[in-house]
């Protein structure tokens, strides 16, 4: 009987996985074809996914093309499908417009909605469990001792032998991988939604993915071979079986940059901020921790054309560069002094310098990211005239979490320390909705840290704590131990927060470090909720789209936009606006007179994109009706959330870095991304 062993899913080396070269070597593409449509979603196209040693023919039957075979999860488009003597074979290619060869049908996967999971940060929670296929897992799941099940069943997976009908076939990476910076795939082939004794819901999700084949040494030196076996050596890019060994890759740095309020009555909290950077400075002075953190500083004011004494709306004053000398970073920092004049109101424009951070300063090479937001005020909002970004809070934490930055690292946290003083207390409630929003980080919550009464002493006693959790942190990475999350009731939230989101990232950091290989694929059944505590995400559901489709997007939001900034006096008119933009769209003048706009998503693509999907659009859905029975501010507000979706997906078009080829010979229209499912309208 053959024993399934713990087989790790192939994350790190996903990319070389999925771009080989047998496409390149594929016959020469038949050019001026599209490829199928989904019936009944005319412009979204058919695609499949290839299993194992799939093989390009020339023809149905015929001869293979030159070449090895297609890499496991190839992403193809469909171009005919054909029954052959007696086979079912498809015609595919590696863009919508060029059909390359054909594949025996039962060599592809279907993927129809181009769903994808991601892993969720493991720092607080246990890998999530891959199983065998849906009974067992519903089973489990409706269990009444389901917690000494699933104690059990991880119990069993971490000895690496278990029985051949065990019910875990494969279990996540202990490191995180971040799909930005290493795309890999996790495609959905089905999905259900499940509701929990707890009262929670859960989505049983069903997944293709490529694993170790058997006999092979996986990533947590476990042999997959029928019988026992001594342990080979361990391979040069794979992870230590225990989490504190000493051999793990070393040069792990961090880079805390400041966005501070410079504004009238900030001036002790600067000076304070500057006195905690020289504190740790002093601390790392001789050490060998002293370049593998890094500080930066961006100060911001307001609008000021509404204010023109202000000087600047923000401005980054030391770069991480800068802070890797302390006295550079000071003299630098030395500079920045509270404004003379008072801005236009009490809130400012604190997300241009978020933006700033994230967008003027080179975060390549450090590997745990933070920006620290310093201020007494609320932030200038989306439909803030006087706000330069135009991003609300949600908008600008995709941005820190969704940014690939080049050069290793991961995603960026914002941290908040927000001084509740007396003078702004009329912003106080509006202002704390803003930043727990912008500073939410997976299972720490929010990264939000009010300063009550706003006293300097009291603020500046957070900024220690959190500069010296930084320290240890960053002490822990370097001496190859995992960064240890402090628990109990008298744990300061600064210290216990940072930490899970240092764990994150180192983590993050130790998955980009070791690696993986693949050849072997697997379809099993996993929940995107942790078995045992379902408030805990274990995966993600994104969503994989080429260049094209996210220009066509961004396209039809325009189109509703813009016919909803011209009927805003007469919200009867905006429907019929709309049946003029979704013929336009369709590329078809003449047709004006028969389209029907039902809803917001019958306009373009987005209503194909939504239908079908584990996602409920209320802005996409809105009716004629609905719609005239809102009031203006709130028809306003749909608009306001169409444009910040303009705006995202503007940035997300234009950094080039997170684009992926997945084959050589697509055009540049069909590179890749994934986006979160919440990023779409």
């Amino acid at each position: 009987m053959r024993s399934f062993l713990t087989r790790v899913l192939p994350v790190a080396a996903a990319l070389a996985l999925l771009c080989g070269p047998a496409v390149t070597a594929a016959p020469a593409a038949t050019a001026d074809r599209t490829a199928l449509s989904i019936p009944d979603k005319p412009g979204l196209y058919q695609r499949v996914l290839t299993r194992p040693d799939t093989r390009l023919l020339t023809l149905p039957g015929g001869a293979a093309a030159p070449g090895p075979a297609l890499p496991a999860l190839s992403v193809l488009y469909v171009f005919d499908r054909r029954a052959v003597q007696g086979k079912d074979w498809i015609e595919v290619g590696a863009a919508a417009d060029a059909a390359q060869g054909w594949i025996a049908a039962a060599q592809a996967i279907d993927w129809r909605q181009t769903l994808t999971l991601a892993f969720t940060r493991t720092s607080n929670r246990d890998p999530a469990l891959f199983f065998r296929d849906h009974d067992r897992l519903t089973h489990l799941l409706e269990a009444e001792d389901l917690v000494p099940q699933v104690d059990r069943l991880r119990a069993e997976v971490k000895t690496g032998r278990f029985p051949t009908d065990f019910p875990v076939i494969a279990k996540e990476p202990d490191t995180y991988i971040d799909p930005n910076e290493q795309f890999y795939l996790l495609p959905i082939l089905a999905f259900e939604p499940v509701y929990l004794q707890s009262g929670h819901e859960t989505m049983l999700l069903k997944v293709a993915a490529v694993t170790l084949q058997a006999g092979e040494q996986d990533l947590l030196g476990t042999d997959t071979a029928a019988k026992p076996t001594p342990k080979p050596a361990r391979q040069p890019n794979a992870k230590p079986a225990d989490k504190t060994a000493a051999s793990r890759p070393a040069g792990y740095r961090a880079g805390v940059v400041f966005v501070i309020d410079s504004t009238t009555s900030m001036g002790p909290y600067i000076d304070r901020t500057r006195t905690a950077v020289r504190r740790i400075y002093d601390k790392l002075r001789g050490s060998t921790l002293g370049e593998r953190l890094s500080f930066g500083l961006v100060a911001f004011r307001d609008n000021v054309e509404a204010a023109p004494g202000l000087e600047y709306v923000s401005r980054v004053a030391a770069s991480l560069e800068d802070g890797r000398d302390p006295a550079t970073f000071q003299s630098k920092v030395a500079g920045v002094k509270e404004a003379t004049v008072s801005s236009k109101g009490f809130n400012e424009d604190a997300y241009a310098g978020i933006q700033d951070a994230l967008e003027r300063i080179d975060w390549s090479g450090f590997d745990a990211r933070y920006i620290v937001l310093i201020t007494d005020a609320g932030a200038r909002d989306a439909n803030d005239p006087l706000g330069r970004t135009g991003l609300s809070a949600e908008r600008l934490r995709l941005l820190a979490q969704e940014k690939d930055q080049s050069g290793g690292g991961g995603k960026i946290a914002i941290a908040v320390l927000h001084l509740l003083t007396r003078e702004g207390r009329q912003t106080h409630e509006g202002a704390t909705r803003q930043y727990r929003e912008l500073s939410r980080w997976g299972d720490a919550g929010d990264l939000y840290f009010p300063v009550e009464g706003g006293a300097v002493e009291a603020f500046g006693t957070q900024v220690d704590t959190l500069a010296d959790a930084l320290l240890r942190q960053l002490e822990s990475a370097a001496s190859g131990r995992l960064i240890e999350v402090p628990e109990g009731p008298k744990v300061d939230p600064v210290e216990r927060k940072t930490a899970l989101v240092g764990r994150a990232m180192q983590l993050a950091y130790l998955g980009r470090e070791t690696g993986s290989r693949a050849p072997r694929l697997i379809e099993a059944w996993v929940t995107d909720r942790d078995l045992i505590d379902p408030t805990q995400k274990t995966l993600e559901v994104r969503v994989m789209l080429t260049k094209n489709q996210l220009s066509n997007l961004q396209e039809t939001l325009e189109a509703i936009l813009a016919a909803g900034e011209r009927t805003h006096m007469n919200a009867k008119d905006f429907f019929d606006q709309l049946r003029g933009a979704a013929a336009a769209l369709a590329r078809d003048p003449d047709k004006v007179s028969q389209v029907q706009v039902k809803r917001l998503a019958d306009v373009g693509l987005v209503g194909a994109w939504l239908d079908g999907l584990p996602y409920t659009s209320q802005i996409m859905n809105l009716t004629p009706e609905r719609w005239l029975a809102r009031s203006y501010a709130e028809q306003q507000e749909v608009l306001d959330v169409i444009d910040e979706k303009i705006r995202l997906y503007r940035k997300v078009h234009d950094e080039t870095d997170r684009w992926i080829n997945l084959a050589p010979a697509a055009p540049p229209g069909e590179a890749v991304t994934t986006l979160p499912l919440d990023s779409l309208p």
